[in-house]
């Protein structure tokens, strides 16, 4: 004899709607997930965090550069099912929403004007134009007025007489500034152009690099290659102005050509780095050279100036042992070489970066081979 377990008046209802009610009651307690912390979407919740990058990145390696610098790299791709985070990126870039097609060109502004105008004026005129700050617009003022009369002015405080004419001192001067400031002033143009032309193959290798590493590895040459480009024109341009302008006066001997060439070179490429960095958004580098470039600029004629003070002849033999050595245009030489250096060693791995290169301003890439179903994935 079978116990029935039902409480009295119950009646037993069909199994088919039993079996229903019971599927559809485990549905509702079902989590999404097995954990909370990762949703059966997990590139969605990451796209929603990321949805300002995601929605106005030109190109997936943008969002991969950002998604690596907040520190998701392969290995935490890999539990949002993806292989590398450049193809995370890219299903990011096609799935996003977007209130408006970002690769349309943007409309014509005052302020996209002077962007481009900001931007192709690198080299030495270029740091007027601002955004370095107050302090680092003093200190291209201050190495570009070395660079015209400081040779000048170190020779003048160990060998000038006092009684020299006034007149005198200012040919002086004028003869040693000729050359370099003529050389400057022809170099601002191809300057201008290295930049640019460092920029468009940038964007352009930016849209057809399939991996950061890829992007890398073909942007560093191409920075070497400008800089080096600006270079030799800007020395190309020296050598006729020392020819048809020859430095030197009564207050010593020439400087020697090889010292000269190089002391400009170093300053040259400290100014042209400065304003490539700072074009891209990474101005603080930039200011950080040029003022320790200036500082120790000015520290040297500081020392010979408080050496005629009293008793403070001994400040006088650094520096007059340096320029009588090698020429006053060691001083700007040291003074101008090591943070250009510094500033290449940082402008390498800091150019070739892929954030850096996809500005709201930069010019549309072309569309990725992204299929409608894919969008809506």
């Amino acid at each position: 004899m079978t116990t029935s377990l039902r409480p009295a008046g119950a009646t037993a209802a069909p199994v088919g709607i039993a079996a229903t009610r019971t599927d559809a009651a485990c549905a509702d307690a079902e989590p999404t997930s097995t954990d909370d912390r990762h949703p059966a979407d997990p590139v969605k919740a990451l796209m929603r965090r990321h949805h300002a990058l995601c929605a106005g990145a030109v190109h997936p390696l943008e969002i991969a550069a950002v998604l690596e610098k907040h520190g998701i790299g392969d290995r935490v791709a890999a539990e949002y099912r993806h292989r590398d985070v450049f193809s995370l990126a890219e299903e990011l870039h096609a799935r996003v929403e977007r209130h408006e097609d970002p690769y349309a060109p943007p409309a014509p502004g005052p302020s996209d004007a002077g962007r481009a105008g900001h931007e192709l004026r690198p080299g030495a005129c270029a740091a007027l134009s601002g955004g370095w700050g107050a302090t680092g617009s003093l200190a291209w003022l201050w190495l570009l007025g070395y660079a015209l009369a400081g040779d000048w002015a170190v020779t003048l405080l160990l060998h000038g007489r006092r009684g020299l004419p006034a007149h005198v001192l200012v040919a002086v001067a004028v003869t040693a500034a000729a050359p370099t400031a003529l050389a400057l002033a022809c170099a601002v143009a191809p300057a201008a152009w290295c930049a640019h032309w460092f920029t468009a193959r940038a964007r352009r290798l930016l849209a057809a690099s399939r991996g950061l590493a890829e992007f890398g590895r073909q942007v560093r040459p191409a920075l070497l290659v400008a800089v080096v480009l600006f270079l030799g024109t800007l020395l190309g341009f020296l050598w006729p102005a020392r020819t048809a302008l020859p430095a030197g006066g009564p207050l010593g001997a020439p400087t020697p050509p090889a010292l000269a060439y190089t002391a400009l070179a170093a300053l040259g490429g400290l100014f042209f780095l400065a304003r490539l960095l700072a074009a891209h958004g990474l101005a603080r580098a930039a200011v950080a050279a040029t003022l320790a470039a200036a500082v120790a600029e000015a520290v040297p004629l500081g020392t010979l100036l408080a050496a005629r003070l009293p008793g403070c002849e001994a400040l006088r033999w650094p520096v007059g042992w340096a320029a009588g050595a090698f020429g006053p245009a060691a001083i700007p030489l040291v003074a101008c070489a090591l943070p250009a250096l510094a500033l290449l060693a940082h402008a390498v791995p800091a150019l070739s970066r892929a954030s850096v290169h996809g500005h709201a301003d930069a010019p549309h890439a072309p569309r990725p081979a992204v299929s409608r179903g894919e969008q809506g994935r």
